[in-house]
C-alpha cells in the first residue's frame, strides 16, 4: 500500500513539475506556479546568491589512512586493466614522530574505485638490503597488466643516511606490495617521480621511468626499467645544471616522448622543461618555460613544485603538453597553467586557474594535474580562499574541457584542515597526488581536520562533468537550462544548459525546502551546449531543485529522485 502511495505521490510531482521552469526573467511563471515564492532562493527579484560558500554535501569526502599519526606527502594511480581497482601510497608516522621521526610509506587499496578502502598496511622495509629500515616520498605508478609500483627514497636507520632510489612491486591489485628492487643508490637521492608508459602506440610501451633530483651526482636524473621493475638503467642526466633543481615531475607522450619538468632555484622560480625522444638514452637543452616571484605566505614554507601531463586521446588537442605551476606573480601564491601544442616546442602564456579575486591575500599550492583519454584537464591543489588565515586550507579541483581555456573551480573538503606540525621532521610535506582514467577521478590530499598533528589522506568521491556537446558551428541563441534526464532517475541524471557566449556562472541543486544540497559548476564555461552528470546517491528519494544562475540570468528546474 505504502509502494502504490508513495509511485502516486511520484506521479503527481512528475506531472506538477517535469519540465516546470522557475525563470526569474518570465512574470508568467512567476505567477503559474505561486508555490516556488515560498522556498528560499527563488524569489521574484534579481538573484543573489542564496548561500555564498559551497555547501559541506558537495562532495563526499572519505578517510583513507585512518590511523592516529600523521600521514603525509601521498601519491595515487588506477589500474588501466580494471579501472575499479585503485592503489594509494603516503609517508606514513605511525612508528614515531620528532624529535625522532621513523619515516615509513603506508598504502591502501580500493577494488571499488575509490568508494571504500581496504585497511591501510606498511610497506615492508626488510625487503631492501643494507639496513634501509625507513622509507619517504611515496609515488605511485601502474602498468597495462594492473602490477602496481611503489617508488620509494629508502633510508639507513635513523641516522638518516644512504638515501636510496627503490621501488615495491604488487601483482595482486595493490593488496601486498611483495617485491622490492633497488634503482640507484649513489649516495643522497631525493625526490623522485614515478610514471609508466601505458601508450600502445608507443616503442616503449610498459617501460617504468623514473625523474629524481641527485644530490651526489647532482641535477635531475632519470632511471628507467624495461623488465617490469627488476633491473633499472644507469642514471641519465635530464637537467644541464647540476645544483639549484629540484621537485620534477614526468609523463609519457603516446609516441613515447618523455617529458620532465622542474624547479630551478636561481632569482627566480624558474619551471623547466627537458625532453628525451629516444626512451630516456638523452635529453635536449634546459627550457625555462616561465618563470616568476617564488611563493611566500605558505603555511609552513611548504615547497610546491611544477606538475605536468599530456593529452594522449585521439582528439584534436591530442599531444598538447600542460604543465601546471604555482608562484607569487599576481601578489600572492596562486596555480597557473602553460601549455604546449608542438611536442614541448613552445609554450602559451601563463593561464591563472584558482578564480577567486586577483591579489586578495590567499595562498593556492600544490598543484597537481591530470589529463584523461578524453583530453579533459583536471587540477587538484589546496586552497585558503575561504578562511581568514593561510594556515587553514581546502582542497579544491579545476576542471577544463577546452584545453586549459578556462576552468571550474570546485571546492572537494567538507571541511577546513588546520597545518599544525610537530616539529621540523613531521611536516605536510611537499605534494598531492590526483588520477584521472575515464570518468573516474580519484584525488588525494593531506588533511589535518581531526585535530591536533593528526594529519590524514583523504580522498572524495566526484562526478564527472562531461564534455561540450557539439554545436554544428551554431551557437545557442540564448540562455536556457533543459530538462534532466532521466527524470524521475537514480541516483544519476544528466542535466543539460545553453550558452550564448563565454560566461561565468553556477549551478546549484536544491532541497524542495530551498536547502543548498549541492553546487554542481562554478566558473567559466565556453559558448555552446553543455551536459553534466549529476549524481544524488547520498540523497533521499524527493523532489529537487536544480538552477543555472549566469550574471543576470537565472533559471529553475525541478527533478524527482525515486530510491
Amino acid at each position: 500500500m505504502k509502494t502504490i502511495t508513495f509511485l502516486a505521490l511520484v506521479l503527481f510531482f512528475n506531472l506538477m513539475f517535469t519540465d516546470t521552469v522557475f525563470s526569474q526573467s518570465t512574470a508568467q511563471e512567476r505567477l503559474k506556479f505561486p508555490l516556488a515564492l515560498d522556498i528560499p532562493g527563488f524569489v521574484n527579484k534579481t538573484p543573489g546568491p542564496v548561500n555564498t560558500m559551497p555547501n559541506p554535501l558537495e562532495f563526499f569526502n572519505i578517510n583513507i589512512s585512518q590511523n592516529s599519526a600523521p600521514q603525509n606527502e601521498p601519491s595515487v594511480k588506477i589500474s588501466r586493466k580494471d579501472t575499479n581497482k585503485v592503489v594509494a601510497a603516503w609517508r606514513d608516522f605511525r612508528y614515531g614522530i620528532d624529535p625522532t621521526a621513523n619515516r615509513r610509506v603506508g598504502y591502501s587499496y580500493s577494488s571499488n574505485g575509490g568508494l571504500t578502502w581496504a585497511v591501510s598496511r606498511i610497506l615492508d622495509s626488510t625487503l631492501l638490503p643494507g639496513g634501509l629500515t625507513r622509507n619517504s616520498d611515496p609515488v605511485v605508478t601502474v602498468d597495462t597488466a594492473g602490477n602496481f609500483y611503489i617508488a620509494v627514497i629508502a633510508i639507513q636507520g635513523l641516522s638518516g643516511g644512504n638515501l636510496t632510489l627503490a621501488v615495491y612491486k604488487s601483482t595482486n591489485g595493490g593488496q601486498t606490495f611483495p617485491q622490492a628492487f633497488i634503482c640507484s643508490q649513489s649516495g643522497t637521492e631525493d625526490k623522485e617521480w614515478l610514471t609508466t608508459d601505458l601508450s600502445s602506440t608507443s616503442p616503449f610501451l610498459n617501460s617504468l621511468y623514473i625523474s629524481w633530483t641527485s644530490f651526489s651526482l647532482g641535477g635531475i636524473k632519470l632511471t628507467k626499467s624495461t623488465n617490469s621493475g627488476v633491473n633499472w638503467s644507469t642514471p641519465t642526466s635530464v637537467s644541464d645544471v647540476t645544483g639549484g633543481v629540484q621537485g620534477s615531475d614526468i609523463c609519457i607522450s603516446k609516441d613515447g616522448q618523455i617529458n620532465v619538468v622542474w624547479l630551478g632555484f636561481s632569482s627566480t622560480a624558474e619551471v623547466t622543461y627537458d625532453r628525451s625522444t629516444n626512451g630516456g638514452t638523452s635529453f635536449g637543452t634546459d627550457q625555462i618555460i616561465t618563470s616568476g616571484v617564488f611563493p611566500e605566505g605558505l603555511p609552513n614554507d611548504v615547497n610546491t613544485f611544477p606538475t605536468i601531463a599530456v593529452d594522449n586521446s585521439s582528439g584534436p588537442r591530442s599531444g598538447w603538453i600542460y604543465v601546471a605551476f604555482a608562484d607569487n606573480r599576481s601578489g600572492d601564491c596562486d596555480v597557473f597553467l602553460t601549455k604546449s601544442t608542438n611536442s614541448g616546442v613552445n609554450w602559451s602564456a601563463p593561464l591563472r586557474v584558482n578564480n577567486d579575486v586577483i591579489g586578495n591575500g590567499t595562498v593556492q599550492y600544490w598543484p597537481t594535474i591530470a589529463v584523461n583519454e578524453a583530453g579533459n584537464i583536471a587540477i587538484l591543489f589546496m586552497d585558503s580562499r575561504n578562511n581568514s588565515s593561510n594556515i587553514i586550507i581546502e582542497a579544491y579541483v579545476a576542471r577544463s574541457y577546452d584545453g586549459g581555456v578556462t576552468f571550474t573551480n570546485e571546492l572537494l573538503s567538507t571541511e577546513p584542515s588546520p597545518t599544525l606540525i610537530p616539529g621540523s621532521n613531521v611536516r605536510f610535506g611537499d605534494y598531492i597526488d590526483m588520477d584521472y582514467v575515464g570518468k573516474r577521478l580519484v584525488p588525494v590530499w593531506t588533511d589535518e581536520r581531526a585535530g591536533g598533528f593528526n594529519q590524514e589522506i583523504f580522498t572524495s568521491e566526484i562526478d564527472e562533468l562531461l564534455p561540450v556537446s557539439g554545436t554544428n558551428g551554431n551557437l545557442p541563441n540564448e540562455f536556457s537550462l533543459a530538462q534532466n534526464y532521466p527524470n524521475p532517475f537514480n541516483p544519476s541524471t544528466k542535466i543539460s544548459f545553453s550558452l550564448p557566449k563565454a560566461s561565468e556562472l553556477r549551478i546549484e541543486v536544491y532541497s524542495a525546502l530551498g536547502t543548498l544540497i549541492k553546487t554542481i559548476a562554478s566558473g567559466t564555461f565556453p559558448a555552446g551546449k553543455h551536459t553534466m552528470n549529476f549524481n544524488a546517491g547520498s540523497l533521499s528519494s524527493g523532489v529537487y531543485f536544480y538552477k543555472l544562475t549566469s550574471g543576470e540570468f537565472s533559471e529553475t528546474r525541478s527533478m524527482i529522485l525515486i530510491k
